[in-house]
């Protein structure tokens, strides 16, 4: 039980200060284009990210990155031993953020029309 309140507080926490400091500020969202997750689904998956779509795409990168953040800390709270906190750690971090960026790459594409 403990580790679902730190899971949900460390999403929550994590999303919040996406939307506070990106979301809702105009000029800050308009950097989101050039960013690495932004450019990774441009480049793999062909997504077009245009002023009509950046917020919806920006929301779903801050979602992901969200829930990449707090289940990669869930995963680690479950070990004792730091060497093995830090392998699976970074194994979950990677597996969790090329699956996540995957499935959004994935929908993005349906969504504009592409195979």
């Amino acid at each position: 039980m403990k580790e679902l309140i730190i899971y949900l507080v460390i999403f929550l926490l994590t999303y919040g200060f996406y939307f506070i400091f990106v979301l809702c500020r105009k000029n800050v969202l308009k950097k989101v284009p050039d960013g690495m997750y932004a450019r990774y689904l441009k480049i793999k998956y062909g997504v077009n990210i245009n002023d009509k779509n950046l917020k919806s795409i920006a929301n779903q990168i801050f979602l992901g990155n969200s829930f990449i953040l707090a289940t990669t800390v869930y995963v680690v709270c479950l070990f004792d031993n730091l060497i093995l906190e830090i392998l699976v750690g970074l194994v979950t971090l990677v597996c969790l953020i090329l699956l996540v960026y995957h499935i959004i790459g994935i929908l993005n594409r349906r969504k504009q029309g592409g195979k």
